[in-house]
């Protein structure tokens, strides 16, 4: 009953307690320390005693140990903590019962505490030991802690805040400032709770140069517990020697009192979340976001996202600007309230107008999607890449207005194009590559169409970074290597009315063509052209020469031509005129029905007898005046 007794008194000189200090001051386990400090505003008082169970026979019981008392933790500041202790060694014998403080001294120190990353915490502390010159036992906290002067290095990994079911684990190392001192070496790990703290550490004190675990080290290894109530915490645990410096068994017993009162409030706060996107393409922006007021934080949005998230935002009315260079910046005023969320989207304008260029690159011959490089010169932005499954593109602000496109690969001809790009729009731009190994052969000659004598002519693609053909001007040929591809060209002489002609060139394909150039004024006799006899009705056997008018019409788009109707002498000049006439309008219904010519580009008129291109006293040259002519008006 006596014992009990005993280990109750020891308890309630101990109930000034801690939340909780390391032995000697500074937020920790027993003997390592963590690189937190306590809470903002924190006061904490602590009273722990270290002690061993011997029994000295006649039934006397000796407890006996370190007695840490009215220990005193204060973090003036989130970063910052100062305390001290006043430490000696208690002895409480029974039968009959003693009890013995030896008072020794006191130990005072401070930590500074640095946030590195979220998950990280470093610090260092320093304790400063004063021991009285005449403490009665020899020996210092009975030999159990180095008697001088000590610096730590500290780190923490709270893996906490990853998950709340990971632990904290603590490092320490420190020196004494005597030379030839102590050096110190612990480590701790800490499951957290609300309710209870269940940790570990192992800790080992030893002369400088030496072995931290081989005597005359003091190394130990401590199981302990934390059992939290209201400002009220009791904590215990048992510490085992490792060394024979080392008592194998030594309990330790403590309460930490957190005293509310010097405390702050709590600040209140909310959090702030938001996205900053361009303004046009709505894609996401890495900017700078600042709070103004009420007072300057700053903080920088995820470059992939554009999202940024700010856990302690102040409360009431904050005003939050969007920054980035290049664009203009913008402010909003958000309320805040305590504990709430706040949440803006920030849409940036950028100083420059731009817009989107996109697409897609692809092999001509095969049609596969292609990967390739597309630049934009004379911009000052990267080059795109196209995708190489897809073979889509996208390139994002691009200065508006007309822009070089130049499209490369390796094995292929270079593409060169003329985007238009509008202010915030989207161009779209599609482009066939051509194989190196992949070309044909575009050949031909420029001719008159009447007299089939060569015409000067320049033939240019409507791929204008294709250079033009000139044929040859005595013979009006021309050659050249063209890659795979559709292509449209323009035939252009002097005194000549222009043509076009599209075509695909294939692989090892030889495209020849002729094109027969007319003028203005010339006259075309359609050879070939036959009516029934007397009337203005088309034998069949009319219809080649006809098609082949009509293909003079589209080779020649551009051109406006009277369908003239001649005849012979035989008859009267009206009967003559009339056969003329309804022959003139027969051949262009077939042109506009069957040869699909616009009606706005063709006249008919006939002429009759008025007209003879030979005499008509024969027979041959009654046959040449019965005739049907092109005459090309524009």
């Amino acid at each position: 009953m006596r014992h009990v007794i005993a280990f109750a008194f020891v308890l309630l000189m101990a109930a000034t307690a801690s939340a909780d200090p390391a032995l000697g001051g500074g937020r920790g386990l027993f003997r390592v320390q963590d690189a937190r400090v306590e809470e903002d505003g924190a006061l904490v008082f602590a009273n722990r005693w270290m002690f061993n169970h011997t029994d000295l026979g006649e039934n006397v019981t000796m407890y006996r140990g370190p007695l840490y008392g009215f220990e005193m933790d204060y973090a003036p500041t989130p970063m910052t903590e100062v305390f001290g202790s006043l430490v000696g060694v208690i002895d409480l014998r029974t039968n009959p019962s003693s009890f013995f403080y030896d008072w020794q001294g006191q130990i005072l120190g401070a930590k500074l505490s640095i946030p590195f990353v979220p998950v990280l915490k470093l610090a260092g502390s320093v304790h400063h030991v004063m021991q009285k010159s005449d403490h009665t036992l020899p020996a210092f906290l009975d030999g159990l802690q180095a008697p001088q002067s000590q610096w730590r290095v500290v780190a923490a990994l709270r893996m906490w805040e990853l998950h709340k079911t990971l632990p904290t684990l603590m490092f320490n190392y420190g020196k004494s400032f005597e030379k030839g001192g102590q050096s110190f070496v612990g480590t701790g790990l800490e499951m957290a709770s609300d309710a209870v703290d269940l940790f570990i550490e192992a800790s080992s004190d030893a002369a400088v140069g030496g072995g931290f675990f081989k005597s005359p080290a003091r190394a130990r290894i401590t199981p302990g517990f934390r059992i939290k109530i209201p400002y009220f915490h009791l904590n215990g645990g048992i510490e085992i020697g490792l060394t024979d410096s080392t008592p194998s068994h030594e309990a330790i017993a403590g309460f930490s009192f957190v005293s509310p009162f010097p405390k702050p409030p709590p600040k209140p706060w909310g959090r702030l979340a938001g996205r900053v996107q361009d303004a046009r393409s709505g894609l996401p922006l890495a900017a700078n976001i600042s709070i103004t007021q009420p007072f300057r934080r700053t903080m920088e949005t995820d470059p992939k996202t554009g999202v940024f998230l700010m856990q302690r935002a102040p409360t009431g009315v904050i005003v939050v600007e969007a920054s980035k260079e290049g664009y203009i910046p913008e402010a909003a005023p958000l309320v805040i309230a305590d504990k709430g969320f706040a949440n803006y989207t920030f849409n940036l304008k950028p100083l420059v107008p731009y817009g989107t260029v996109a697409g897609r690159i692809y092999d001509t011959y095969s049609g596969k999607p292609l990967e390739a490089a597309v630049g934009f010169t004379s911009t000052g932005i990267a080059p795109a890449v196209s995708n190489p499954v897809t073979g889509f593109f996208r390139a994002d602000n691009v200065p508006a207005g007309l822009v070089n496109v130049v499209i490369q690969k390796d094995g292929f001809f270079p593409e060169e194009r003329v985007a238009e790009v509008e202010d915030g729009g989207v161009t779209k731009l599609n482009v066939g590559m051509a194989s190196l190994d992949m070309k044909g052969v575009f050949k031909g000659r420029t001719v008159d169409m009447k007299t089939g004598h060569p015409v000067a002519a320049v033939i240019s693609f409507t791929q204008k970074e294709r250079p033009s053909i000139a044929p040859d001007t005595a013979t009006g040929t021309f050659s050249t290597e063209l890659p795979v591809g559709s292509f449209e060209v323009k035939v252009d002489a002097p005194g000549y009315v222009s043509q076009t002609s599209a075509f695909t060139v294939n692989k090892g394909d030889t495209i020849d063509r002729v094109f027969e150039m007319v003028s203005k004024g010339m006259v075309l006799t359609l050879k070939g052209v036959y009516f029934e006899f007397g009337k203005a009705t088309l034998r069949t056997e009319s219809y080649p020469a006809l098609m082949e008018a009509a293909q003079i019409m589209k080779d020649n788009p551009d051109i406006q031509v009277e369908i003239q109707g001649h005849t012979d002498s035989l008859g009267s000049a009206a009967l003559n005129l009339r056969l003329s006439d309804k022959r003139a309008y027969s051949v262009m219904n077939w042109l506009v029905q069957y040869g699909g010519i616009d009606p706005k580009r063709l006249t008919a008129k006939g002429y009759g007898k008025t007209q003879p291109i030979a005499s008509n006293e024969t027979e041959e040259g009654r046959q040449l005046n019965r005739r049907v002519d092109f005459v090309i008006l524009k």
